[in-house]
């Protein structure tokens, strides 16, 4: 299993994905980071941290290639590439040794960077399979890839260790994140990037207060694209210096449950997406959810049953949603219960381990 990074969302899925396959007796050795930020947590399988930041490109293939001779694995599962100008000459070269998955957690450049775009599609087209994790994203991949490509849709699993028990109750979270006590909690949360709509969420809190809703946004995640002053200054032109808690930094594991612990409605004014870890935690940790009915969100959610879903783009419908919830806990409450109970059903980590070891065992027989 190859992941890069060490850190995040695609870090975390990794984990939790070598867990189960290895409970399930498959042997895996998870290739990753020195600066792996679940180093703490006991592994069930081999972990090989022979990736760095300050080694270059050609630092990090060599390590690749030497892990590669060292473990000699039957097939190699890519989560996240070394590099998305690069990747695209060493993968098919890698290929042409060993069977290659690649995951396609995001099916295209979150900022339609056309040589990111191009060096994406190259891996996938090199790979035996390629693993997507909606049907939004399996329609995509189908009408870029090469006809008789294989595609596999193996659902996102569930929060896994991020979900473990013994987490705060909500006044709880809140003491411990240093957040009100009192007052409602919008929560905005993974790492700030333009296609979620921040913005957005920030003129819909502004509108919640003048309605006399004491409510206050939280904005908690890496800022990966714009800068802080653009955000303060929506921040105080919407007259909401006072209600905005802005966190943009990275938030480790070990706070991501308190932080959806302690809101009363996670916010996910995207523009667009084929999929969004931050929306399953919010599901899996059981908070409310207003989203826009955009790609694979149209998939996982259905309005008013497990979410409030607003069409994109329309704001009076995000604030009369966002009110609605906040108004009526129970309900919202009812709506996340829903979502849970989907979330560890059918797209549990046990039938996604199921697929993968498939998967592996057809491409290891030949692709039969």
């Amino acid at each position: 299993m190859v992941e890069t990074g060490g850190w995040g969302g695609i870090a975390h899925y990794a984990w939790d994905l070598c867990a189960v396959l290895a409970g399930a007796g498959v042997e895996v050795s998870l290739l990753t980071n020195r600066q792996w930020e679940l180093a703490h947590l006991p592994a069930r399988f081999e972990v090989d941290r022979c990736f760095a930041g300050d080694v270059g490109y050609l630092g990090n293939v060599k390590a690749l290639r030497q892990a590669l001779a060292r473990w000699r694995p039957d097939v190699v599962h890519v989560q996240s590439l070394l590099s998305t100008r690069l990747d695209a000459f060493l993968w098919p070269l890698i290929r042409r040794r060993r069977p290659v998955v690649m995951t396609a957690h995001n099916i295209r450049s979150h900022e339609r960077i056309r040589w990111d775009d191009w060096t994406l599609w190259r891996c996938l087209a090199a790979a035996d399979a390629v693993v997507v994790h909606t049907r939004r994203a399996e329609e995509v991949a189908r009408r870029r890839l090469r006809a008789g490509a294989r595609i596999e849709l193996i659902h996102l699993g569930s929060a896994g260790f991020l979900g473990a028990e013994g987490r705060p109750d909500r006044g709880g979270a809140r003491a411990r994140l240093g957040l009100p006590r009192d007052g409602k909690i919008v929560l905005a949360f993974g790492a700030i990037r333009p296609y979620k709509g921040l913005h957005g969420a920030i003129a819909a809190l502004a509108e919640l207060r003048r309605r006399r809703v004491d409510a206050r946004l939280v904005i908690a995640g890496p800022l990966l694209v714009g800068s802080e002053a653009e955000y303060q200054d929506a921040i105080r032109q919407a007259a909401v210096d006072d209600a905005v808690i802005f966190r943009p930094r990275y938030v480790p594991g070990e706070e991501v449950g308190a932080y959806f612990t302690a809101a009363d409605v996670a916010i996910f004014n995207y523009r667009d997406i084929t999929d969004s870890g931050s929306l399953r935690l919010a599901c899996d940790l059981g908070t409310p959810v207003v989203a826009t009915a955009v790609g694979s969100f149209r998939e996982f959610l259905t309005d008013g049953v497990t979410a409030r879903l607003v069409e994109p783009g329309d704001p009076q419908a995000l604030v009369a949603a966002l009110a609605a919830v906040l108004a009526d806990p129970e309900g919202a409450a009812q709506m996340a219960r829903a979502a849970r109970a989907l979330a560890a059903s059918a797209w549990s980590w046990a039938e996604s381990a199921k697929a993968t070891a498939a998967l592996y065992e057809t491409i290891t027989r030949g692709g039969a």
